[in-house]
């Protein structure tokens, strides 16, 4: 744990020993809380909460993780092979990071925690109530994804003292979930339903984390119980407009209260800016594409009469993109789509040199298509898909401020529906909050031919799951939980048509009763018809990270998982 030993104890040395430190330390920090003295009245307590809040921002390249994990996945790639290709070690960079992201976020809190109780007599209650609790919702979050992407995790609670850093222990992963479920139940007590102010958390947000949590670790009734609190008593309700929810301008009226959580970027500082859209965005229009969308995605999304596209009549190989879930269009660009990303409105092509733009006059014109010849490009680099969601922000994307959503609504709706059907619960309430986000889609309500079919109700919550939250980061962990993720990671990724000449047939989703069950489909005999890329590969090890080894080293009382 290098990181917190450096963040907590390795400046405080540091500054002991210089000249002139009373007068540095006179000063209140601004962008991380100090133990000691600092913390004295309700400002003070507020600086170290922002900075708590500034710790839940986990990138890499100014890329959220959250984000950039659907690459892992079958649904997505990233330009570089990285830990989707399934042949990293304990070295990687990737699962360092996540680990010191959650562990400065944990110190962080706790560092104030235990530091405004001295400020307690100088704040009002219901105020320090808040404040105590948005840290210690902050610190739940940070636990839930070390639960869920290392398993067990050192439960740290307090600000650590020296002699403590090198010997800290793996808790079981249950004592950590107990522990979130008990720290979300005493917090959501001293929150609002709705946050203080954009961007803090809610007591809707809390319980959100719980039910999020009780569904990555199968407490069905927890996580339908916590669900169904936010549903009757929080008053939140979907946006109206699922593309709104991914530019920065359909954000800031945030109609519903949908959004949750976010990372927030600002006008007020030059820095606070997101690369996301930029590294998503068409090289025709100037953005750097290196994230891509693959073919299993794309044939997960339904067509307009609720059918999968191996069952409906609606369905056109020759036109894929016709008659299909809205959707696909805001998670996905198809060639034939007019998109308009980084100020630029074009029509997205990877089968010609050259594609229509739309001039300022309102003219259009025909010029150079980067997306079909440029080296990292959609066709030469991904499998002929661009994504965007994300993407198509009103936003020069070199200097985005979108924000990225990490908790909404539609998630507390589907937790809810997911877990009830798990609990074989299949009463109206489970059909009434599926319809709610397929209504809000375009897409007709659940067939009432298997409201009462435990099975296919699954069948239709992992699709919805699937369409709804694609690079939002829920994959990874989803295909997790469900077991799957030795059936869909190995082999080749796949991706669209090389020639629209030659569009493939409808893959077959029935290979299999898994491969039914949770709509993937198999294009055995359509390879040679496709762009494909990498060939990824599984182990079981690959279930949950591994500890990082540079951790280990620090401290070798930190076991590793299975297989690392």
């Amino acid at each position: 744990m290098r990181k917190l030993f450096y963040s907590i104890i390795g400046c405080t040395f540091f500054l002991a020993g210089m000249s002139g430190c009373n007068k540095f330390l006179d000063r209140a920090p601004l962008s991380a809380p100090a133990t000691g003295t600092f913390l004295n009245n309700e400002n003070e307590i507020n600086v170290s909460l922002t900075a708590v809040y500034g710790s839940i921002k986990w990138e890499f390249g100014l890329v959220p993780y959250q984000s950039g994990s659907d690459g892992w996945t079958d649904l997505a790639i990233l330009r570089a092979n990285e830990l989707g290709e399934g042949t990293f070690d304990t070295y990687n960079s990737h699962p360092a990071a996540i680990w010191s992201f959650a562990y400065t976020t944990i110190q962080r809190a706790n560092t104030m925690l235990d530091g405004m109780v001295k400020a307690k007599p100088n704040v009002a209650p219901a105020t320090y109530g808040r404040m105590e609790a948005e840290a210690r919702v902050l610190r739940a979050w940070a636990y839930f994804y070390l639960t869920a992407m290392f398993g067990d995790a050192p439960l740290i609670t307090k600000p650590l003292q020296p002699n403590e850093f090198y010997n800290q222990k793996r808790a079981p992963k249950q004592e950590v979930v107990k522990f979130i479920y008990d720290e979300l139940d005493a917090a959501s007590q001293s929150l609002d339903w709705m946050p203080s102010v954009r961007g803090r958390v809610s007591k809707s947000m809390a319980l959100g984390l719980k039910a999020r949590t009780a569904l990555y670790n199968k407490d069905y009734a927890v996580a339908a119980d916590a669900a169904k609190q936010v549903i009757d008593k929080a008053g939140l309700s979907l946006n109206p407009r699922y593309q709104d929810l991914f530019t920065r301008s359909g954000q800031k009226p945030n109609a519903g209260n949908e959004i949750m959580l976010e990372v927030l970027y600002t006008d007020a500082l030059a820095g606070s800016i997101t690369y996301l859209p930029l590294g998503n965005a068409s090289r025709a229009a100037g953005g750097q594409s290196g994230r891509f969308p693959n073919q299993r995605l794309v044939d997960q999304f339904e067509c307009t009469d609720g059918k999968r596209i191996d069952e409906s009549p609606l369905y056109d190989p020759q036109q894929p993109s016709k008659n299909r879930d809205l959707r696909l269009k805001y998670t996905v660009a198809m060639p034939g789509d007019t998109l308009t990303m980084n100020n630029t409105t074009f029509v997205y092509d990877i089968y010609k040199s050259s594609t229509a733009f739309k001039n300022a006059d309102g003219s259009w014109s025909v010029k150079g298509n980067a997306d079909y010849d440029n080296a990292f490009g959609p066709a030469k680099s991904g499998v002929g898909y661009l994504w965007t969601k994300y993407t198509m922000t009103d936003e020069n994307v070199f200097l985005a401020k979108v924000s990225f959503i990490l908790m909404r609504y539609a998630e507390v709706l589907l937790t809810y529906a997911e877990a009830k059907i798990e609990l074989g619960q299949l009463d109206g309430t489970v059909t009434a909050a599926i319809n709610k986000v397929r209504q809000r889609a375009g897409q007709p309500p659940v067939p009432a031919a298997i409201e009462a079919d435990q099975n296919e109700m699954r069948k239709l919550i992992r699709r919805e799951r699937t369409v709804e939250f694609a690079v939002e980061g829920f994959r990874w962990l989803d295909i997790r939980r469900w077991g799957i993720a030795d059936l869909v990671m190995p082999g080749k990724v796949v991706g669209i048509a090389k020639s629209p000449a030659a569009m493939p047939p409808v893959p077959n989703f029935k290979k299999t009763a898994a491969h039914d069950l949770n709509s993937i489909p198999d294009y055995t005999g359509q390879l040679d018809l496709r762009y494909t890329r990498e060939t990824r590969f599984w182990t079981p090890k690959l279930m949950l990270l591994p500890v990082p080894q540079a951790e280990r080293d620090i401290n070798p009382g930190l076991t590793q998982n299975e297989g690392w």
